[in-house]
């Protein structure tokens, strides 16, 4: 596909959004409002009462700009409920007349229900497809993620995907099998895959459930702030662990849905020359908790989980999925992001100093964390000690390799 952005920006009149009760609806909804002259219709699961509805998207609109929120805004929002079957969506047509966008962000991020992942990422992408071919539609926009991919050895194009050797967890192979049913469709798209979104790039402020980096730190909050642990054992990968503050997000989104041609894909990511690496972030982390000495290992096969303290272990297990993740070379074409740079978007890409702005955000709210620091203060190292622990993989691949 020939990459260059549009000449006119698009435009619609009435935009239908899935997921708006949601996290990454929310940012859309309120970048949607400020940004376009659009009606929105909320496509929810039930019909909330309608201020539950506005909070989340009035916190998001007031974070994006000094604007107030006014009636007149809110008056752009409306609401409809989902089908209890997701298969009588192509149904809600009459209900839908004069939609000439459909903006699919909802999904299922649960990585162990299988079932419930296939219904909401596939089925219900495939029904909202079959509604789309029975409106006049300029555009389905998808919301995907950067990581469906799946474990490839190559660099992830800004284009349909094949299988992989594997796939980190099922939900990445089911936001892959969306996509292609998108592409598939006949209706003009286009297919946005943001990374793991963290708090603002200037404040930390996260409005999010506690998935990706925050599901780590809530992990080491419950299992490693209960008592001063003198030694700590983690896996600690150096390779650029990608990651998008929402602000980042909100900005490339306003100015890939204005500017992307139909059939676009594109990767939203931080540049990896200043993406902080897992290593960087425990380092962050135990400039707060600061143990006597830190073992880091290359991976997960080189931990002697048998002889570590169990709640370490148990942390190590509740985190495995988003560590092994970090262990993997992802690597991403960013042909879109760099034309809209150049075109003048203010991109703030992920960095150690701002991504412990939003760890600072997280430790300051943490009860648990405010506990620990007030009963070991007087025990916490000044200067850990850190062992790197070779990989005994690697050492074996070196004792071949002089043999």
């Amino acid at each position: 596909m020939d990459k260059t952005l549009r000449a006119v920006p698009f435009t619609a009149s009435h935009i239908l959004v899935t997921g708006a009760t949601g996290y990454m609806g929310a940012l859309i909804v309120a970048s949607l409002l400020r940004d376009t002259a659009a009606q929105v219709t909320c496509l929810t699961r039930s019909m909330h009462d309608r201020q539950a509805l506005l909070e989340p998207i009035i916190e998001e609109w007031m974070a994006q700009g000094p604007e107030p929120w006014t009636p007149e805004v809110a008056q752009r929002i409306a609401q409809i409920q989902l089908p209890a079957d997701l298969a009588d969506v192509p149904d809600l047509g009459p209900q839908l007349d004069g939609v000439d966008e459909i903006i699919h962000c909802a999904g299922c991020l649960d990585y162990y229900d299988l079932p419930k992942l296939q219904e909401v990422n596939v089925a219900y992408t495939a029904h909202l497809l079959i509604l789309a071919r029975h409106l006049t539609l300029k555009r389905f926009v998808y919301i995907s993620t950067a990581y469906s991919s799946g474990y490839q050895p190559h660099i992830t194009a800004e284009a349909q995907l094949p299988d992989p050797p594997a796939d980190p967890t099922q939900y990445t192979r089911t936001k892959r099998d969306a996509e292609r049913l998108v592409a598939a469709s006949g209706v003009p798209f286009l297919i946005i895959r943001p990374s793991i979104l963290i708090g603002s790039s200037t404040t930390g402020r996260y409005s999010g459930k506690r998935y990706g980096l925050y599901q780590q730190w809530m992990g080491l909050e419950r299992l490693a702030c209960d008592r001063y642990h003198a030694e700590f054992h983690t896996v600690a990968p150096e390779l650029p662990l990608n990651v998008l503050h929402q602000d980042a997000f909100c900005d490339a989104f306003k100015d890939a849905y204005h500017w992307l041609p139909n059939g676009a894909w594109m990767n939203l990511v931080s540049n990896p020359q200043t993406s902080p690496s897992m290593r960087d972030l425990w380092d962050m982390w135990f400039e707060v908790t600061r143990p006597q000495t830190i073992y880091y290992y290359a991976g997960f096969d080189d931990v002697p989980f048998k002889a570590i303290p169990t709640r370490q272990r148990a942390y190590l297990t509740f985190a495995q999925v988003n560590l092994e993740i970090a262990s993997h070379h992802w690597q991403f074409e960013t042909q879109w992001l760099d034309l809209l740079k150049a075109a003048g978007l203010q991109f703030a890409d992920a960095t150690v100093d701002s991504v412990r702005i939003c760890q600072n955000r997280f430790v300051q709210s943490s009860e648990q964390v405010g506990k620990y620091l007030a009963a070991h203060g007087a025990e916490l190292a000044p200067h850990p000690k850190v062992i790197e622990v070779p990989s005994e993989t690697k050492v074996a691949e070196r004792a071949v390799a002089h043999s």
